[in-house]
């Protein structure tokens, strides 16, 4: 059996109990954590598990990784839309006077990976989540992918913490002593990049640059966190999706990939579901993070989303808001799509 397929299994057998619970009327297990989206921040525990298709080298042994906080929900359990910018150019080089300040308080307020040098649970899960992608964006799995640095972070639907995942995966990937971040909001319908990192919106971004409105140096933000860089989603266009599957789109993400091998550039992009310019930018990355919301994605939801990424590329799963306390099935798994 496949790892996407046991994947599938898990979501299949979670739903089974579910039901169940709800015939019998249970009571909550003992240990279930509870999630409340009546305050002004929701946070939910996020079990990572990633599994990753691709061919060539021997599949990695699996890790387990430990509970990592769900993303950040509105009151109503949604993703709250704020306008945002981005990046995007041939010769990805800030001006040193183009500064961006992150709110590291606000961050370590919400429970998420800083840089700060205190341990945290948060940042060591972070670890296990980023050894398998940059294992393949640098290591031995490099040499089976197209693109291999640049990775894209998806889920089937919005809310399921894709944003939460993205942020917290750019900042643990900038604390390597040897690798620089490009952190990029490509979700240009609705961009939440800013609101986390507590950065005020206004500035150019990405839709600035494709619409032709500003150079590349116009977008690309240094920030207070050591080799973190980024590019906002930029200014709304009522053609954003046309621009992010265009040719100067793929110019861009080839120039990242080729002029700047040594960086590995994150995107966080539009739900699979209802987002055809998401299914294009996947064809230019090398790998691709898909976050799952347990209890609410079903399995055929999750294998629709899966089928229309390309089977060629690294393809990972990460379990979020799991309510279970089981972690066997938890972890990365990295397998032969063969």
């Amino acid at each position: 059996m496949s790892t996407i397929e046991k994947a599938l299994e898990k979501q299949r057998q979670l739903e089974r109990e579910k039901s169940l619970q709800q015939d019998q009327q249970t009571a909550p297990l003992i240990g279930e954590e509870k999630v409340d989206l009546d305050g002004p921040v929701a946070e939910a525990p996020l079990k990572p598990k990633l599994k990753t298709h691709r061919s060539g080298p021997p599949p990695l042994q699996p890790m387990t990784a430990p509970e990592v906080p769900a993303d950040l929900l509105s009151n109503n359990g949604s993703q709250e839309e704020q306008p945002n910018r981005q990046d995007a150019m041939e010769a990805p080089a800030s001006r040193p006077d183009q500064l961006v300040e992150i709110d590291i308080e606000r961050l370590e307020s919400l429970g998420m990976v800083t840089p700060n040098e205190t341990f945290t649970h948060i940042k060591e899960e972070y670890r296990y989540i980023k050894r398998p992608l940059l294992n393949n964006a640098f290591g031995a799995g490099s040499t089976t992918l197209t693109r291999p640095n640049l990775v894209l972070v998806t889920s089937s639907f919005s809310g399921e913490g894709k944003t939460y995942t993205t942020v917290n995966l750019a900042i643990s990937m900038a604390l390597e002593e040897d690798r620089k971040v490009l952190l990029v909001d490509a979700d240009v319908i609705k961009p939440h990049i800013c609101e986390r990192l507590g950065i005020p919106d206004g500035q150019l971004g990405l839709m600035d640059y494709l619409t032709g409105n500003a150079e590349v140096e116009d977008i690309m933000f240094n920030t207070n966190i050591p080799n973190l860089k980024l590019i906002t989603a930029g200014r709304r266009h009522h053609h954003s999706n046309e621009f992010i599957a265009s040719e100067k789109m793929k110019r861009f993400m080839d120039e990242l990939s080729d002029r700047y091998p040594d960086r590995i550039v994150i995107f966080d992009t539009s739900p699979l579901l209802g987002a055809s310019e998401t299914n294009v930018l996947a064809q230019m990355t090398g790998q691709a993070v898909v976050v799952v919301e347990e209890e609410r994605t079903t399995h055929a939801q999750l294998q629709q989303a899966l089928s229309l990424l390309d089977p060629n590329m690294a393809i990972g799963l990460v379990l979020n808001k799991s309510k279970s306390r089981r972690r066997e099935y938890y972890g990365y798994y990295y397998a032969s799509s063969s």
